[in-house]
Parts: structure tokens; sequence; C-alpha cells
């Protein structure tokens, strides 16, 4: 640290990671193509949207906090290290509450943000050179707690955990498997998924340019118009099949005719599991078989009808099998004590049902709470005893009459073979040629979901934090979910480019474990490096005719984030006075 003269009072502005995350927005050119999407009314003054927004961003990002209310204090306290960056003066009024307000409803827009998308998206494909093969479609809701009689887009639906709530939708499309965002949709909490997924498709295509896509999804992506859209736009698509629901009947008859040929599967294997030699593996190391078919489809999509083949891939999963067989076994065992105890024998306190019809209801209504209709046997005995009543005073002599049921339970081994048997498999339906997406790639690629949860884990998160929402204009809060996705793509972007740069030179990034400087790993995320900037201050010392400006604490683990990044060291260094 530099030596600070006698009689000066130095001023400190904390640094941290403000100036990486401003070095990735400007990288990815957010400020620009803000700007020219968007264009202010002619009282604007101060900086433009693009700049707002930028700053704003940064500011969320880095304080993890997407309030509107502590923007223009962070910006007060940070003023000299923002107009050094942004290389423009930087005032507290540029991010009042209705300034930014006023982003917010630009950013809501369908049109404006579409257009930003488009020019985004295509932006970063260009300057990373991501890969534009597959795109993967999900959607996620946000609860809150606004009223939902007061709008469109905060409305009552079914959540992820089976409540309805007052919830709004999120759709989205990502590069798969790098997870990050290209289209995202903000729609009403009571829409359903299946219509979301074709506008998005065509908005993505919007984006890509290109034909050949795979686009993958989820069973709610499964609909034969979703899947046909696909087709006649020259793309192919991999979906799990909600046989269950719109062919009932498609996975026992697969498997019966599978049986019945005695046609051998196919062993799956994980990539790192497979032997560089070109060797067989070991056949213990598979996570799952299956077999394919191959059927045709037909259907009409606006107006022209359309025919294709479609591959249906049937994979059992040995961890789902062991999952779904302990489960059912457990559900077996809880639904036979639970019949068994419809008629307990005769002692006070137990009550009897003394109905036909309310034991039959009864038994009916434990096979659907466990979910094993057709697992059991049931035999059921009606015992009568009467009880002869002398008069009594003004009491006539009477006959009381008790009915009691006594039931038996017998499973039903056959259903519970066949259920045993089907335990563990899924369809999986593709018109992609074998050639390009064998079975065990269609498997791999299907379990990387899990990078596009990621996306929502994020939304979700401490980070960005897409819920609660405090806005209470549902234009502000759409605009804020469409900010907040932005930062989403920074932290998605992050995440790939140190992974990219530490594979090519088969290195490991070190020192980024708070507590153990030793551990290193060679996929680190976007918020455990930035995290590692924390405690960078510049200190702002009034000697001399310009001041001195010097930083603290930094270590060489943050120039070699830099470089992962992208980012040049100047972004720090233009801070410092020469």
């Amino acid at each position: 640290m530099a030596n600070i003269p006698d009689g000066t009072k130095p001023t400190i502005e904390r640094v941290d990671d403000i100036p990486v995350i401003y070095g990735m927005l400007e990288q990815m050119g957010i400020r620009a193509i803000v700007d020219n999407v968007i264009k202010p009314h002619g009282n604007w003054i101060g900086l433009n949207p693009g700049g707002v927004i930028t700053l704003w961003l940064t500011h969320i990002l880095s304080e993890k906090n997407h309030l509107m209310e502590p923007v223009q204090q962070w910006v007060r306290r940070h003023k000299f290290i923002l107009s050094r960056l942004s290389c423009q003066r930087v005032r507290e009024l540029d991010f009042a509450d209705d300034r930014l307000a006023i982003c917010l409803r630009e950013l809501s827009d369908s049109t404006a943000w579409c257009e930003i998308e488009n020019q985004l998206g295509r932006r970063l494909i260009r300057v990373y050179d991501l890969r534009t093969d597959r795109v993967r479609f999900d959607a996620t809701v946000g609860t809150v707690y606004h009223n939902p009689q007061s709008g469109t887009l905060f409305q009552v639906g079914k959540a992820k955990n089976g409540l309805y709530e007052t919830q709004f939708k999120l759709m989205m499309a990502s590069l798969d498997p790098l997870g990050l965002p290209l289209v995202v949709d903000v729609k009403p909490g009571n829409h359903a998924d299946d219509p979301l997924y074709i506008p998005s498709y065509q908005r993505a295509k919007q984006i890509l340019l290109r034909d050949g896509i795979l686009v993958v999804g989820d069973s709610k992506m499964s609909a034969l118009l979703t899947r046909g859209t696909i087709v006649t736009g020259q793309d192919c698509y991999l979906v799990p099949l909600a046989d269950k629901k719109d062919e009932p009947m498609l996975l026992s008859q697969l498997l019966e005719d599978w049986f019945e040929q005695g046609a051998k599967t196919v062993p799956v294997f994980l990539t790192e599991d497979m032997p560089t030699d070109g060797s067989a593996p070991d056949p213990k190391l598979a996570i799952a078989r299956g077999f394919e078919v191959t059927r045709s489809r037909t259907v009409i999509v606006e107006g022209v009808e359309i025919t294709w083949d479609e591959r249906l891939v049937v994979v059992q999963s040995y961890s789902y099998m062991h999952s779904i067989l302990t489960g059912y076994h457990e559900r077996l065992d809880k639904a036979e004590a639970a019949l068994l105890a419809l008629t307990p024998p005769r002692q006070r306190g137990k009550k009897q049902i003394e109905k036909e019809a309310d034991l039959l209801s009864a038994i009916e209504q434990v096979e659907q709470k466990y979910r094993v209709q057709g697992c059991f046997h049931h035999d059921h005995t009606e015992e009568v005893s009467e009880r002869h009543v002398r008069t009594y005073k003004d009491k006539p002599a009477r006959t009381d009459r008790q009915v009691r049921y006594q039931l038996t339970v017998r499973r039903n081994q056959s259903a519970i073979q066949d259920a045993e048997f089907e335990a563990g498999w899924r369809i999986y339906a593709t018109n992609e040629a074998a050639e390009r997406l064998s079975l065990s790639q269609t498997v791999e690629v299907y379990r990387d979901q899990i990078i596009h949860e990621n996306i929502f884990r994020r939304l979700h998160g401490k980070m960005l934090s897409i819920t609660p929402l405090y806005v209470q204009r549902e234009d502000h809060a759409q605009g804020l979910v469409h900010l907040l996705t932005l930062g989403a793509r920074v932290l998605a972007l992050g995440d790939y480019l140190a992974r990219e740069a530490l594979a090519e030179v088969g290195e490991e990034l070190a020192d980024v474990y708070a507590g153990n400087a030793g551990r290193s790993t060679s996929r680190p995320t976007t918020e455990r490096m930035f995290k590692t900037f924390d405690g960078i201050n510049l200190v702002i010392s009034p000697s001399g005719s310009h001041g001195t400006t010097f930083l603290t604490d930094m270590r060489p683990v943050h120039e070699k984030i830099m470089a992962l990044l992208g980012l040049s060291m100047s972004l720090f260094a233009c801070l410092v006075s020469a």
C-alpha cells in the first residue's frame, strides 16, 4: 500500500467485483444493444437507458439485491468507480426510482424485449463462437403475494409443490449444454405449459438462423402439434413421452412386443466410464438398458398435413428402477395395512362400517391414495349380531341389530409383477437419425437437463431471486424478470468461459474457496469467482494536484480469473491514477 501523507484524510470506495461484472456486461454488448432498441423521450437527460440498465445489473449481481430503493445510495458510494469504468458522468438521479421504473416499463414491452434478445443472442453466439446445434426448453413458476384480481399476470395456478398459488410463469429456451438463456417469455401463472413451446421455439429460430437444431424438452413438450412444428422447421426433437396421459397403453405394448420377440437390449454407459483404448466397457458400469422402434406420425401444422418417421427409444434406468420399486413396495405395505384397518375387531372405540357401499368406497379411496389400483383382491363378508332388549318403563321391547364387515385382502401377484416389470422404463421420442443420436447419446443428452435447471436455481436463489417481487405494477414486474434473466446470462457465460479456458490448458483454478486456499476446481462457478474479489478497496488520497488512488488486496488469482473471463486488467487499472 502506498504511503499516505500526514494531515490528509483518504476516501475509501469498495471495489469488490464491480469492474469484473461491468466488464462482462460491456463485453456482452448489453449497453449498446439496449440503446439501439430503447430510445429515450426528448426530456431524458443523463445516462442513456443502456447505461442505466448496465450499472443497475452491476448492482444486482454485486449486491445480490434487485430492489430499486438502494440503487441510488449504492451509486453515491461508488460514484468515482462507476464514472471511471463507464467513462461518463454518473449522477445519483440517473438511478432514482422513477428512472428505474421507466427502464422496467421499456423492458416489459414485448416488441422491444424480443429485439433485445435477438441482437444479444446473435452477438453472444458470434463473439464467443457458441455451439448452436442444441436448444433446451423448460418452464418454471414464481410464487408471489399479489392480488390475482388486480391484473392478468399474477394468477392462481398449480405450483411445483402441487398446491395452487398466485404465481407467474417463465418459459425459457437456452443453448445446450451451455445453459445460456436465449429466449425468455413471462406468462400468467394459470397458463398451460404446452402452448408456450411453439412461440418460444419460433423466437429461438429467429436468433439461431439455421436448421438442423436438436430441440430438447420435458414431457410437456411432447404434444404432437409441437413435435410437428419442429419437424416443419427442419429441426429435430428429443422429448420423453407423457405416455400415461396421451397413450396410456403404449409402454405396456412396447414392452410386451419386446419381451415376446426376445429382442436384446443395448447397455447404456456414461461417457467417463467408457474405456479410452476402444475396448468393451465393464457391464457392471451400465447405468441403463434400452431398445428402440420406429413408427410414423401425422399432424396438421398451419393447415398443411405432414408425416414423418419417429424413433421411440425405450430405456430402463437402473437407479430409477430401484427407486420406483422401493417406493412401490412401501406403498403396497401401507395400502394393505390401511385396507385391513377398515374392518377392525369389535372393541370399544373401534368404529365399524355398517354399509357395503361405504366399505367399497373406503377401499377405493385407500387404493387411490397409495396408487395401487388393481394390486389387491378383496373379499368381504357381512356379520350381523342381534340382541333382544326387554320392555323398560315406557319403552317397548326391541331387537338391536349390529352389522360388521370382515374384509379379506390378498395381493394380486399378476398385477404386481406387471408393475415391477414396467418399473424404471421411459419412452423418449425423437426424429433425429440414429447415426447422429444413438440410444446411449439419447440418454446422456436428456441427463444434461440439470444444466438447464441451474438457470432456474439461480433465478430462484440468492444471487438473482425473481421471488419475492416487491414491485406491484405488472409491467414493472415483467420488466424486472426480463432484467434478471440478463443477469442469468452473465452467470452462465462466466461458467462457460472459465470451464473452457481451464480445459484448454488442462489446469484448475485455486484460491477460490474461502478457508481452503489449496483446493482447486476445473469448473468454478461465476458466483464463486466473483466472491474472490470481495475486500478490494480503492483508496483515494487528496494529496497532490489531482489526488492519488490505489487498490488494496489484489491477489494473483484475480488476474487469473480476469484472463479466464477474457477481461483486461485495465478495468482495475483505470481506477488508479497515473
